[in-house]
């Protein structure tokens, strides 16, 4: 199926600085068992990138593939591990799921919210809020 997804994250660092990232693209949506897959690309430094969002009950997770290598789990009230391969070299991220709210209550529409601390090894610590939206064609 197709899909419209719209992702804003503001990122919060130590100092209180906030930056605001958006993202909209077009998106390939299916299920497969209880999980919903978003699957969209976008470019990142000229190379292109796809990025697969896994919706389950009480987790989010979101790999990405090509320029950059990531799988980054987010469930509330769980630290995760990660690994973000760039080419600049490999970064270990920490996250620590604060509140996440997943909403498939409209008909045709996903809305998920996420708040989690980030920790970029020693180079960046802050704290992230995402609002996800996907809106499924018919």
């Amino acid at each position: 199926m197709d899909a419209t997804l719209s992702i804003i994250t503001k990122q919060y660092d130590e100092k209180g600085h906030v930056d605001t990232i958006k993202v909209n693209a077009d998106a390939d949506i299916y299920n497969k068992n209880n999980d919903t897959f978003v699957v969209y690309k976008e470019e990142e430094e000229g190379i292109k990138v796809t990025t697969t969002i896994k919706i389950s009950d009480n987790e989010v997770s979101i790999k990405k593939f090509g320029n950059t290598n990531s799988v980054m789990v987010l469930s509330e009230g769980n630290s995760h591990v990660s690994k973000y391969r760039t080419p600049q070299g490999l970064f270990i991220i920490e996250t620590n799921t604060k509140m996440l709210n997943i909403d498939k209550s409209k008909e045709n529409c996903i809305k998920i919210n996420v708040e989690y601390d980030i920790k970029i090894m020693d180079l960046f610590q802050g704290r992230n809020v995402i609002e996800i939206i996907v809106e499924i064609k018919e």
